[in-house]
């Protein structure tokens, strides 16, 4: 598993190398403003924001994960060599005070994550055809599971993510999404053109790969956001 980080490290510089050779020998002059003509027609998100920084401004966007995606890891880094707040002397840690958790937080904890779940998938969804997007979806869906782990033990919740096998479909977008870029540089004129078929605006089909990179995103900053909080919570007393 440490081989991974090296692995994403690697494939990312090599498609730096090729999105700045490609940058290097491209006339920008030649080219209108994509952003007023006609961008509905192109790219058939209706939410503008969204065709921007997935389709035009994409470069941007992939280097906002990247650098989510190392605040993450180093935070995951650092943190786990610092013991947990549970298993260090009562002398040494901070006093907090604390209630056993009753059915009625377990209850409203659930809830409350339910429906931030549900939200999340609609946001991230639907990004393209009205407000929302990958990002905010994500953020949405990791402060439901922390909220959650408020109210349930916060190590079980750890345990069914890691059978869920979250942390390795995070890594994996890391690749998939360089690689993606790359397919739609060889099926397009550019990197990270759109390769799918973009149906009529305003239907779910829509905004060409909008749809998928707002998934990838999505769950890229959810995993990415309990990974932050998780680390932060289980050593409270000791940072």
């Amino acid at each position: 598993m440490k081989l991974i980080p090296v692995m994403v490290l690697i494939l990312l510089l090599v498609f730096g190398g090729v999105v700045f050779f490609y940058l290097s020998n491209s006339d920008f002059e030649k080219y209108d403003n994509p952003y007023l003509l006609n961008p509905l027609e192109s790219n058939t998100s209706q939410n503008l924001i969204s065709a921007i920084y997935l389709d035009y401004r994409f470069y941007d966007t992939i280097f906002e994960v990247i650098v989510f995606f190392v605040a993450a890891f180093g935070v995951n880094m650092v943190l786990e060599r610092l013991p947990d707040s549970n298993k260090i002397k009562p002398s040494k840690m901070i006093s907090i005070h604390s209630e056993a958790v009753d059915l009625r937080m377990e209850i409203s904890g659930s809830f409350i994550f339910t429906l931030s779940l549900i939200l999340s998938i609609y946001i991230v969804f639907s990004g393209h055809i009205g407000p929302g997007g990958g990002f905010v979806g994500g953020v949405v869906a990791g402060t439901g599971l922390l909220v959650l782990s408020g109210s349930k033990d916060l190590n079980r919740i750890e345990t069914n993510l890691n059978n869920m096998h979250i942390h390795e479909i995070e890594q994996s977008i890391m690749f998939f999404i360089p690689i993606s870029g790359i397919i739609g540089l060889l099926m397009g004129n550019s990197g990270f053109s759109n390769f799918f078929p973009q149906a009529e605006p305003g239907t779910f089909l829509s905004g060409g790969n909008a749809l998928l990179f707002n998934f990838l995103i999505g769950f890229k900053v959810f995993s990415g956001t309990w990974t932050i909080l998780y680390n932060f919570v289980r050593h409270r007393g000791v940072i």
